[in-house]
Parts: C-alpha cells; structure tokens; sequence
C-alpha cells in the first residue's frame, strides 16, 4: 500500500512538472520577445580572423526568436563570421536592473537578394535607419537565450535552449 501510494504521489508529480515546464518555457519565451521588440540595439561578439574577438553594436529586428539584422560587408564582423558562424550576443540598455538577453547562436549568411527585406523590416522597425555602405543580411538562430530579470525574480537568467 505504502509504495503504491510513493508511485501515485511520483505519477501525480510528474504529472504535473510538465505543464509547469512548459508554462516556464512560455514563459520566458514571452520575456525574450519583450525585449527583442522593446529594444533596437544588439552587440554581437564574433571570432576567427586577426580580429578576434570583436564585438559589434548594431541595430536589429526580430521575428519570433530570431534575429535579423545587417552587417558590413567589408568589416570586422563579416570577416569573423565567414570563418566561424558561432556567435554570441547581449540585448540591453545597458541597465543592469532591467531586463536583458544573452544568446549563444549561430548565424546564417542570408543570400544577397534578401538584403531588401531585412532592411526594410529594419525600416519599419526604426524609420530613421539607414546605412552608407555595402552591407550583407544575416540571420541571428539561437540555441541558448539567457534571460535576466530582477523584477521577476530571474537572477541567475532562466534559460531556453534548442528552440530549433
């Protein structure tokens, strides 16, 4: 009887840490595209050249988790990330009391045609951007998304990982 009712107790447990889990996952999942849409700015670390590391400051948009944004194509960062799509990123405001992201990613060259549609979502986004040279579209996959949030309590950052 004894052990029958442990089992109960670790079916019904169980049970219910999934939805738990799952409620977490959203979430912070919603915590992480609050601040990808209240923010414009992201700093992105990159390695593999003589340039390494470097880290950009750029604007960006998303869409769901994923970041889109344009890089130079004849700076630093491209450089780096022509040798090594391994990335790793930081969205703030440069406040430590409010909330913030860290990713470990991967990035996607996007082909040249699609240069247009990234600048003019980041148009949408932010009417005044623009850029005065040749610039490549890319996009920001995330395997790791670190969030920080005092005010809910999220020190260390709750993380959501593999969304992919």
């Amino acid at each position: 009887m004894h052990s029958f009712h442990l089992k109960q107790l670790l079916n019904n447990n169980t049970k219910r840490s999934k939805p738990m889990i799952e409620t977490l996952n959203n979430e912070v999942e919603a915590k992480i595209k609050e601040i990808l849409e209240g923010n414009n700015a992201i700093m992105l670390a990159t390695t593999g050249t003589d340039y390494s590391p470097w880290i950009l400051g750029a604007y960006y948009v998303s869409k769901g988790i994923d970041i889109y944004l344009l890089v130079e194509k004849g700076g630093k960062s491209f450089a780096n990330i022509a040798q090594n799509k391994n990335v790793a990123y930081s969205i703030s405001q440069n406040d430590a009391t409010k909330d913030f992201l860290q990713g470990k990613a991967v990035i996607e060259v996007l082909p040249d045609e699609e240069e247009a549609n990234v600048r003019a979502m980041l148009v949408e986004k932010m009417p005044w951007y623009q850029t005065f040279v040749p610039m490549v579209p890319v996009k920001i996959v995330a395997s790791k998304i670190f969030v920080t949030s005092l005010q809910n309590g999220w020190f260390p950052a709750k993380v959501l990982e593999n969304m992919n």
